[in-house]
């Protein structure tokens, strides 16, 4: 019989915190799942790690390598041969607490329902890196993640649909794969989320107590890096669902504004004070406006190519 639970986890080139995820699936208090481990063509040392690391643990798993294709089509990979009834997403910088996979599946037996689904909460590794305030605005704040307003009480839904901590019904996930076509991995989760609303139902379940650790440093450079590829995808997917992100119109101030910092070497400076102003004071002003304008300059830049599905056929 097959098992009740798959914990799904795509990695590329992250050996030494794939190890510690698994480490911890280890530990689980309930041991009644498989993991099945996509690797999206990793060039570090993962693959043979993993080949002497299969004949030793206490884990079932089982491993598929592909081409580097990204998380959604890795996703798809695993979705296509899991026969458990319910699948569980993590990503390979993910450290679940011990009580994870028991919390995700005590949702699912209580709520068997095809269209309700289980977000966990995670947090910052504390002990493999070192968590700054910058670091916990943008999970909290809603630029990475928004779990401080769902501690607060705010009911989750498309928006919240984190792959990083994430469970439901693998027949769902049959009917709604992952769209592969997405020029970045960002947001290709939340699109799965709203085909399932508009055709089939969603109901999200926030699990506080499905608590998960997530190493990952971020610096202000790395997050504009990032808000440049979130800013591609989320041209892409407001194509696909133009309702669910409107762009409002700038004013003429900040038209100017961001002329401005499109000027030569303008960014760098401003990403340069911006960096250093979080020494005073996270948030502020003058680090929105960054991480802003690198989202917009990416989502125009994407727009005016006409890089996308829809614009060319």
């Amino acid at each position: 019989m097959p098992y009740p639970l798959a914990v799904v986890v795509p990695t590329y080139n992250r050996c030494e915190a794939l190890k510690q995820c698994l480490e911890h699936l280890e530990k689980q208090t309930r041991k009644d799942f498989e993991v099945v481990i996509v690797d999206d063509g990793s060039t570090d040392s993962t693959e043979v790690w993993l080949a002497d690391y299969l004949k030793q643990t206490p884990l079932s798993i089982r491993y598929f390598r592909q081409a580097n294709s990204g998380p959604a089509t890795a996703r798809n990979l695993a979705v296509s041969v899991i026969e458990a009834s319910v699948t569980l997403f993590i990503g390979d910088d993910i450290f679940p607490s011990p009580e994870f996979t028991a919390v995700h599946m005590q949702l699912h037996e209580q709520r068997p329902e095809p269209s309700v689904v289980g977000l966990g909460l995670t947090i910052w590794d504390e002990e493999g890196q070192r968590v700054t305030p910058f670091m916990r605005w943008l999970d909290t704040e809603g630029m990475q993640f928004d779990y401080g307003q769902l501690l607060a009480g705010t009911k989750p839904d498309w928006r919240h649909f984190y792959t990083s901590n994430l469970s439901l019904k693998t027949s769902l996930l049959h009917a709604f794969p992952f769209d592969e076509s997405f020029p970045h991995a960002a947001m290709e989760d939340i699109e799965v989320a709203c085909r399932i609303e508009a055709e089939h139902g969603l109901e999200m379940v926030f699990l506080p107590d499905a608590v998960a650790r997530h190493l990952h440093p971020m610096s202000f450079y790395d997050a504009c890096r990032r808000m440049g590829k979130v800013g591609e995808s989320a041209a892409y997917f407001s194509e696909l669902w133009p309702a669910k992100m409107p762009r409002g119109k700038r004013s003429v101030k900040s038209q100017v504004a961001h002329a401005i910092a499109s000027l030569p070497f303008a960014m760098q400076i401003l990403m340069w004070s911006a960096d250093q102003s979080l020494k005073i004071a996270c948030p502020n002003r003058l680090m929105d406006f960054v991480l802003r304008h690198h989202f917009d300059q990416a989502y125009e830049r994407y727009t005016r190519r006409g890089h996308s599905r829809l614009a060319t056929t």
